[in-house]
């Protein structure tokens, strides 16, 4: 059996975006769209049998129109071949707020075989494909706005909802697997029942954090230290055949030392420069119950947009700009979102021909940004921030005269260039 593993589209992410004349959309929700075709072309050329999408469709749990549109034409074909479509709903897709619908919602009434969770399901689904049925163990984020609207548990503190969600997940997947086992009666699409087989393939799909889990350049350590967490054993229970997880953004597999691969997808778009130089793609992913070990996995990159960092110290040399000049050329700058910093002192300031810098960097998608860090001449001077300084200079700069802000200056950076990226767009009616 064939399935094609994706999730974190985060589609609506604005960051190092501007708006697009042919289409009026933001280039970076454009980025996106392409690498999401890029997905389900790839599952349609493979002829997968099933297609798990697990979480994060959408940067926020309020998507405009306009995105919702997006992601329903980039699945479209997938239902139009018959091949079935399993959602599973992430942190990003659900609203705080109790009753609130989450934003997958809207595929129950979409026309194919859509199958969507927003929370554990009480039997093992049966997902009938082309290649025969697929056992599947839903696993959606914890949702604590439903648990706390139980008088049981509204008293609860923060660690011990963490602590019940983690121990209720862990007695869910057991139960499941228990009832596979021992041939109980699974759920299928239609409302049958049929009887459980170890021997039929077998997934777990999940939106959680898994312990040890490596994370991409633009996520935040301290939110996932917050959050359930599980290990690979509790998820790699027998008979499950593969572990299809959402919401760490950089792709890897929690078990590569044993026979069940615990993996998340990773997301298929970078966000920041953070993220230059990670993988961003999908996994495809063959059962084989004929075979020891039953499962094989292959990541495959997406045509994600590039991001090139190009940092140079151009202090000791008499010609700055073409020092700076050279480091641009060093790197293939095409279609990529490009950011330059360079370093000088503060008599070659007025040596750097920015006109020069701009045209080298013609070739680039986007340019994010052209940073200088100036040596004064007197050392003991602070350095000012000034109306000419760029936004994210002069964040750099802000931070570097404080030192209780010391370790955020990346997060801090990213925040104020999204929040002028949301900005830009509100005044440009950039959708």
């Amino acid at each position: 059996m064939k399935l094609l593993h994706t999730a974190d589209i985060h589609l609506g992410f604005k960051t190092h975006g501007r708006r697009d004349p042919d289409t009026g959309l933001n280039t970076r929700v454009l980025d996106v769209r392409d690498s999401l075709d890029a997905v389900v072309q790839r599952a349609l050329d493979a002829e997968v049998d099933a297609f798990l999408f697990c979480g994060d469709a959408y940067h926020t749990a309020d998507p405009t129109p306009t995105q919702q549109k997006i992601f329903v034409q980039s699945l479209r074909p997938l239902a139009d071949a018959g091949i079935p479509i399993v959602l599973v709903v992430g942190n990003h897709d659900h609203p705080v707020t109790f009753g609130r619908a989450s934003s997958l919602d809207i595929f129950d009434h979409v026309a194919g075989e859509v199958y969507c969770y927003r929370k554990p399901a009480p039997n093992v689904q049966i997902i009938d494909t082309a290649s025969g049925p697929l056992q599947l163990i839903p696993l959606p984020w914890p949702i604590r706005s439903q648990i706390l609207t139980k008088d049981e548990y509204r008293t609860m503190s923060p660690d011990e909802l963490r602590q019940f969600i983690e121990e209720h997940y862990v007695t869910y997947i057991q139960r499941r697997t228990n009832e596979i086992l021992e041939g109980e009666p699974g759920v299928t699409a239609d409302g049958p029942e049929r009887p459980l087989s170890a021997d039929v393939p077998t997934v777990l799909a999940g939106h959680v954090t898994v312990q040890g889990a490596a994370l991409a350049g633009s996520e935040h350590t301290t939110t996932i230290a917050s959050e359930p967490t599980f290990t690979v054993g509790q998820l790699a229970v027998r008979p499950i055949d593969y572990v299809a997880l959402g919401h760490v953004h950089r792709p890897q597999d929690r078990n590569e030392e044993g026979h069940l691969p615990v993996v998340y997808s990773g997301s298929i778009e970078r966000v920041t420069f953070n993220e230059a130089s990670e993988p961003k793609g999908f996994q495809l992913v063959d059962i084989d119950s004929s075979r020891d070990p039953r499962t094989h996995t292959a990541f495959v990159d997406t045509p994600a947009r590039p991001f090139v960092a190009v940092e140079v110290d151009a202090r000791e040399t008499d010609e700055p700009t073409e020092r700076i000049l050279e480091a641009i050329q060093d790197q293939d700058v095409s279609d990529a979102i490009v950011r330059v910093r360079y370093r000088v002192d503060e008599e070659q300031v007025a040596q750097i021909d920015q006109a020069r810098l701009r045209e080298a960097l013609a070739p680039a998608d986007t340019v994010a940004a052209i940073e200088r860090t100036v040596d004064p001449a007197e050392r003991k001077r602070r350095t000012v921030v000034t109306r000419e300084s760029g936004l994210e200079e002069a964040v750099r700069q802000y931070v570097g005269q404080h030192d209780e802000l010391a370790g955020m200056e990346e997060e801090l950076v990213e925040a104020a260039l999204e929040l002028k990226t949301e900005l830009n767009a509100e005044r440009s009616g950039a959708d």
